[in-house]
């Protein structure tokens, strides 16, 4: 399964994938069947790709909204980036997301479009009233995509700003 938008394509990676991304990235692209490109992840990368991998073997059903999407640019067949959905809707209608992409494809619109698109097919599911993310204080740039996606910041810790994009429903009940 993908999700495509102008120039991208998400693709979930599954319990296999997540296991070869962490020690072997070019095995992970030759899987996928991508353009090998030398790339390796750091080990705060590898960390969160092994997490996801222990939730995602866990509940194996649902592994759509517990896996890191590869974020594929669709021209030059390769991985830029990361979306990371940590769960389902609770209770609240509340999708925690992550991303991160690849420093040479920066301030080029690319996590706007991921992040859009994603926002896109999460909010295809009634139960999903708003994508959440946070972000460190100093990560303007993160700050940025997510203000131009409608973000409002309704949260902060000593460490993070939390921020939540509202889906259509969830204006709708605001409005009333």
């Amino acid at each position: 399964m993908n999700v495509s938008s102008f120039r991208l394509d998400l693709t979930p990676l599954t319990a296999g994938e997540l296991s070869l991304a962490t020690y072997n990235f070019a095995g992970l692209e030759q899987a996928l069947g991508l353009n090998v490109t030398g790339t390796t992840l750091d080990e705060e990368l590898r960390y969160a790709m092994r997490i996801r991998l222990y939730k995602v073997l866990a509940e194996e059903s649902n592994y759509l909204w517990l896996t890191h999407w590869a974020i594929v640019h669709r021209e030059e067949q390769r991985v830029i980036g990361f979306l990371i959905l940590k769960g389902s809707p609770n209770e609240q209608g509340e999708v925690i997301i992550g991303y991160i992409i690849d420093e040479s494809y920066r301030r080029q619109g690319y996590a706007t479009e991921a992040v859009s698109r994603m926002c896109g097919w999460i909010f295809q599911h009634p139960q999903a009233l708003w994508v959440v993310a946070d972000t460190e204080k100093d990560n303007t740039a993160s700050h940025n995509v997510l203000r131009r996606l409608g973000a409002e910041l309704y949260r902060e810790t000593a460490e993070l700003y939390w921020w939540r994009i509202p889906s259509p429903a969830a204006v709708q009940l605001e409005a009333r």
